[in-house]
């Protein structure tokens, strides 16, 4: 019984673990995604919870601390981008692997990422119809903004139909540019590329400095530069000297503090923003040679989760604030905030999760097979796209 039981959570797990073009799949990456996007929902909900029943209590401090500074798992977000893209090029610059088609590149950026995006806004935007019992005045313009990754660069806020998207027009913004950004590989002496690269990401951040309350600044790429550097400089590790390092119970040390800095600095700080991707990268390298750590973002619960992130992100803050309506008499009056706070976790964020990962199955996960859209039309149409696939599979980043 108890192998069935194994062997039936192992079948899910599959199901549930996200896809990758070339099978390369990093559970401890996906280990960090998880670290992000709950970093990210308990932010949310701990903002949720201030507006209903009142500001921490001041012995509570040290723990409302790092829920606030939640939103730095998106810049953590930034960094595993970096990463990921820069993967591909690094191994054609630096290991002579077979080169990267930008056609590819930027076609399996719209057939990978637009499908789940342009979904969870479509149901986002019928939720806020049936909400509003019809048509809310300037939904439409800002939905087609929003659709359009241009709502920051139009109305200088964050979308009214999903606060979150302000971070996904950063991201295409980079996906545009990364391809540029990669020559740095073409520098062939090692320490110099990497000295370039760490040099520009503390010089852009002190750059920042005189702009740093600038509205439409904080809502661009301008702003969040340095994070996506540090993704390529974890990416050059990664190629050529990851497998030369050893695993020692000291990155486990290095790792838990790269963590504490990174979410205990002051909020919003000048100097928090210039410091914590040096925090990230030394994240990065402990969640690869750690002992301890690594097993627990290695885990495959917790790595199928963050693989899922992406899903998660979309929906979770408009889930989050829909289900605050079915328990927002969920209280305990007089107990400590924090009473309340995990309370309202349980019944909130769980059950969020889980239509996440339904989501997830359904539209994002699909696209994650760089040749769905010749199945697709195989489907629709019954004709054979042996030849569309093919061409599909040559040369794709994922």
């Amino acid at each position: 019984m108890a192998r069935i039981c194994r062997l039936q959570l192992t079948m899910l797990l599959n199901r549930l673990r996200r896809v990758t073009r070339d099978g390369r799949w990093i559970p401890e990456v996906d280990g960090l995604r998880f670290i992000a996007i709950f970093s990210v929902i308990l932010f949310h909900m701990l903002n949720e919870m201030t507006g209903r029943i009142g500001p921490v209590e001041a012995g509570y401090r040290w723990l409302e601390q790092p829920l606030s500074n939640g939103f730095r798992g998106v810049t953590l977000f930034f960094v595993i981008s970096g990463m990921i893209l820069a993967l591909p090029f690094a191994r054609q610059y630096l290991l002579g692997a077979k080169p990267v088609s930008l056609r590819k590149y930027y076609l399996r950026r719209v057939t990978r990422l637009e499908p789940p995006y342009l979904a969870s806004l479509l149901l986002i935007v019928l939720m806020i119809v049936v909400y509003r019992h019809g048509i809310p005045d300037g939904l439409l313009p800002h939905a087609w903004a929003t659709a359009f990754y241009q709502h920051s660069l139009i109305y200088g806020k964050w979308s009214s139909i999903s606060g979150v998207t302000w971070s996904l027009e950063v991201e295409i913004q980079f996906y545009l540019l990364a391809p540029f950004a990669m020559q740095i590989y073409r520098l062939r002496h090692t320490a110099l590329r990497r000295s370039l690269l760490l040099a520009c990401i503390l010089l852009i951040g002190f750059a920042q400095i005189p702009f740093f309350t600038w509205p439409r600044l904080r809502l661009s790429i301008l702003f969040y530069v340095q994070y996506f550097l540090m993704g390529i400089l974890v990416a050059d590790i990664f190629v050529l000297h990851l497998n030369k390092m050893k695993s020692s119970w000291m990155w486990d040390v290095a790792g838990l503090a790269a963590l504490g800095a990174a979410f205990w600095m002051t909020h919003d700080g000048v100097w928090a923003h210039i410091l914590i991707p040096l925090a990230f990268f030394v994240l990065f390298v402990a969640a690869m040679r750690s002992h301890g750590l690594r097993r627990i973002l290695a885990n495959p619960w917790i790595a199928v989760i963050g693989g899922m992130c992406y899903s998660i992100y979309l929906l979770h803050y408009t889930l989050i604030l829909a289900m605050f309506k079915v328990t927002r008499k969920a209280f305990i009056p007089g107990a400590p905030f924090f009473v309340n706070y995990w309370i309202q976790f349980l019944l909130v964020v769980v059950p969020v999760v889980a239509m996440c990962a339904v989501f997830f199955v359904l539209v994002e996960r699909p696209c994650m097979d760089p040749n769905w859209p010749s199945k697709l039309w195989h489907n629709l149409t019954g004709r054979q796209a042996i030849e569309a696939e093919a061409v599909n599979a040559r040369g794709v980043a994922d």
